[in-house]
Parts: C-alpha cells; sequence; structure tokens
C-alpha cells in the first residue's frame, strides 16, 4: 500500500531525502574531486563558487546571507579563495565602502573540471540503471529543483504547524 499521502509516508520520504542527499553530494563531490585530480576545498567554498558561477559578483554580505554563514567566518572563507587565486574582490560600484567578490579564472576551469568529471561519473552509472529507472531520475531532478526553491523561499517564513494525517 503506498503510504506517501499519510503524514506518515510523507514523513519516511523526508526522512530518507534528508539521509540521502547530504552524503549522495559528498560521495559525488569526493569522488569527482578526485578523478579530476583536483585541490581539497571545503563545501563551504563550493558553495560561493557556485553562487558566482559563472560572472556573477556579490557582496561578502549578501554571500553570508545566501548561505547562513556569520560575517567573520564568510570573510574567512573569501579571504582564504582570495589567497588560493579562486576569487577577486573590486569595490562596488554603488557604494564605494564595499566590496563584491567575483570568480577568477582559474576557479571558472576548476569548475568546468569539476562538473565534466562528476557527469564522467555519472553517466558511467547511470547507463548501468533501465530506461525506467533513468525516466524516474530525469523526473525526479525537476522534483528536487522545486522542493529546493520551496526551501529557499521558506528560510525567513513563518513555520507551519504539521500536517494532520
Amino acid at each position: 500500500m503506498d503510504d506517501s499521502d499519510s503524514a506518515f509516508g510523507l514523513a519516511s520520504v523526508a526522512r530518507g531525502l534528508s539521509e540521502e542527499i547530504g552524503p549522495f553530494r559528498r560521495v559525488l563531490l569526493n569522488t569527482s574531486r578526485s578523478r579530476a585530480g583536483l585541490k581539497s576545498l571545503p563545501d563551504a567554498q563550493i558553495e560561493i563558487l557556485r553562487r558566482l558561477f559563472p560572472d556573477r559578483w556579490e557582496s561578502p554580505t549578501v554571500l553570508g546571507r545566501q548561505l547562513g554563514l556569520a560575517r567573520p567566518t564568510i570573510s574567512n572563507l573569501v579571504r582564504t579563495m582570495e589567497r588560493d587565486g579562486l576569487v577577486v574582490r573590486r569595490p562596488d560600484d554603488s557604494d564605494a565602502r564595499s566590496t563584491r567578490v567575483g570568480l577568477t579564472d582559474l576557479a571558472r576551469e576548476q569548475l568546468h573540471v569539476y562538473d565534466i568529471a562528476a557527469e564522467g561519473v555519472l553517466v558511467e552509472i547511470l547507463d548501468d540503471l533501465t530506461s525506467d529507472q533513468q525516466q524516474t531520475l530525469r523526473d525526479a531532478i525537476a522534483l528536487l529543483g522545486r522542493i529546493r526553491a520551496a526551501l529557499e523561499n521558506s528560510e525567513n517564513a513563518a513555520p507551519r504547524p504539521p500536517r494532520k494525517g
């Protein structure tokens, strides 16, 4: 019996997503990084790179807010990434007291190399799945994007009461 419409069934799906997504992301990142021969970067740095890719410029304050990081943490991350040649700072055109952060060519190249490696790793695995399983994953990508957008939109929203089953 499919209980996905019941509160218990949805809780089970939610728990499963939560339990799988973090480890999936980490193992994909580590496997792809290793295969591409790239330096290991902390997850927070990778999140910053992704937020700036390909040519966005953001203030450290905005990046910190988007990633839920404290000002000292984002400052240390940006300083380290600047030292490592991954980001550059420039004055904010609208506020001379502020700076914006953008990617270097090195960072763009490393993200490109990583993306090619990640795609290769996943294609090898996905190729062993049945057509139906591959279609299920295609459908899941859109749903995961929708869930991510809802999570982003709900970060500042008031909590909803639990759903009654």
